[in-house]
């Protein structure tokens, strides 16, 4: 099943596709609002009834219902405009002319290049081992240990594990 149709169903809890997704602190933003209208919801409606107004339960369980449609609608937008699925094709393209940029030299170009991938998608494991890649040639390496590190974090980065020891053994010699 595509990652979007499960992003689409973890909505039932606002703040969960963006945790599952990478976007941990807007997701943990979300669930904390939601969590704490939906507690105060229950507890206005089945444990302090008498001593809150009814008014005041309904005005707490419309703001729990408002607060899990306003996070399903920013879950549905997300999934719809921003997600990094819709700009796969742009960056392929960005990545070839990062590398091809790389290949000749021009090393601001092909920087410039993948940190606009990493705008689109910051899960970009590969982007961020090129970049990490590039900082190392250009005499960087306090940004190239950074993105190194950036990129093992990253579910994608295990496959450059290896490659990363070394870059970081020869940054500690040098």
């Amino acid at each position: 099943m595509p990652r979007r149709f499960w992003i689409a169903a973890l909505s039932l809890w606002p703040g969960l596709p963006q945790v599952w997704s990478g976007q941990e602190v807007m997701g943990l933003i979300l669930a904390g609002v939601f969590a704490a209208t939906l507690n105060a919801a229950i507890v206005t409606h089945a444990i302090w009834t008498e001593a809150v107004s009814p008014a005041v339960s309904t005005f707490v369980t419309a703001l729990a219902a408002g607060t899990w449609a306003a996070g399903l609608a920013y879950t549905l937008w997300w999934v719809w405009r921003c997600h990094p699925e819709r700009y796969r094709a742009e960056i392929e393209r960005l990545y070839r002319e990062a590398t091809e940029h790389y290949l000749r030299g021009r090393w601001n170009d092909a920087r410039r290049r993948l940190e606009q991938i990493l705008t689109m998608d910051e899960t970009d494991a590969d982007a961020l081992m090129q970049l990490g890649t590039l900082y190392l040639h250009t005499g960087q390496p306090d940004e190239a240990r950074r993105a190194f590190r950036q990129c093992l974090e990253l579910e994608g980065g295990v496959k450059w594990r290896w490659e990363i020891a070394q870059a970081i053994r020869l940054l500690d010699r040098g």
